[in-house]
């Protein structure tokens, strides 16, 4: 009971006396369109979610790459160009009969 008063009074307080009630600096200046810090901000945050999927895209690329260049190795050299994936062709699709 004296916790339930005591968060009563705690809100009744922090909605009556505003200095206690202020937001965030990132709330505060969300507000505006066309202030360059909210624009800042906004880029700032782009720029950390897109990090991940670059070091990651990069590496896979990276792997990629290498097991390529591995297997264009052991096949003899860069001549033989050996498909990405291999299609099963039905003969129709090639106009014969």
């Amino acid at each position: 009971m004296i916790r339930r008063c005591f968060s009563f009074a705690f809100l009744t307080l922090a909605l009556l006396v505003p200095v206690v009630a202020w937001p965030c600096a990132v709330c505060l200046t969300g507000a505006s369109a066309d202030d360059p810090v909210t624009n800042a901000f906004n880029w700032s945050v782009l720029f950390l979610m897109a990090t991940p999927y670059t070091v990651v895209g990069s590496v896979a690329g990276w792997l990629v790459y290498t097991h390529r260049r591995a297997a264009a190795k052991k096949n003899g050299g860069l001549k033989k160009k050996t498909p990405v994936l291999r299609l099963a062709w039905i003969h129709k699709e090639e106009g014969g009969r």
